[in-house]
């Protein structure tokens, strides 16, 4: 990790015990990060920063121990099994907490750009896009007007199912490293078409991040694409129906 992205960390890992703060108190936190209330009361104040090992400490405790259950709560599921995760994504708030820990684990290689796709996967990557300083990479079902070049893409979801998916040639260049963020991955064609289109604009891919997946998606994933980039969800759903729309 960079000196920058290091520093970056500290700061981040205070501005998450600082929003903490306004859900649990300082003897809720203690228990759960092992810290006294008296040294946890300084770093939300702001009087001194947490050393780079414990911010990296808090940031893992926070993903493993509260950020999982902050986005289950969030999470609704239909009658016919299907997920519902708009109530993350409109969550400005929660969604700068994914950020942040999303700049913890994969900061320790350059990001020049974070790409996804419209429409969903558009909030958590303006934030993530935030935390590296980097611009957006968005790919639309629809050619833009205006645009004269494309980067195209055919996705497959099913028999008769078919999508092209389209992103101007000027969003992204040869050899940028892109990192590759999305809301949801149910079946993890969008996400394959998706790393197809940097492919066929020689970027680079340094990573793929998803708020959630269906159980089992990853893994397929990462089989189909032969990426050796961290690919990840913070949360894994179960399955309830053997067929999704996307």
């Amino acid at each position: 990790m960079s000196r920058v992205a290091d520093v970056k960390t500290r700061i981040s890992s205070v501005e998450l015990l600082a929003t903490l703060k306004k859900s649990y108190s300082y003897k809720e936190l203690s228990a759960v990060l092992g810290l006294s209330a008296p040294i946890l009361s300084r770093y939300v104040r702001g009087h001194v920063l947490p050393s780079a090992q414990r911010s990296e400490m808090f940031i893992a405790t926070f993903r493993e121990k509260l950020l999982r259950k902050m986005i289950m709560d969030n999470v609704n599921v239909s009658q016919d099994g299907s997920y519902n995760i708009s109530g993350v994504v409109s969550n400005v708030g929660l969604l700068r907490a994914i950020a942040k820990v999303v700049f913890s684990e994969f900061s320790v290689v350059p990001v020049d750009r974070v790409m996804t796709i419209e429409v969903d996967g558009v909030p958590l990557a303006a934030e993530v896009a935030g935390e590296f300083n980097v611009n957006l990479a968005v790919v639309r079902g629809e050619k833009d007007l205006g645009v004269e070049e494309f980067v195209e893409q055919k996705a497959v979801y099913g028999p008769g199912s078919v999508k092209y998916l389209y992103l101007p040639k000027l969003s992204i260049k040869k050899g940028d490293r892109l990192l590759i963020v999305d809301d949801m991955v149910r079946s993890g064609t969008t996400i394959e078409a998706l790393v197809r289109m940097a492919e066929k604009a020689k970027a680079k891919i340094v990573g793929v991040f998803a708020i959630a997946s269906i159980e089992q998606a990853m893994p397929r994933l990462k089989n189909r694409l032969g990426l050796t980039c961290p690919i990840e969800s913070l949360v894994t759903l179960e399955q309830k129906q053997r067929r999704y729309s996307y």
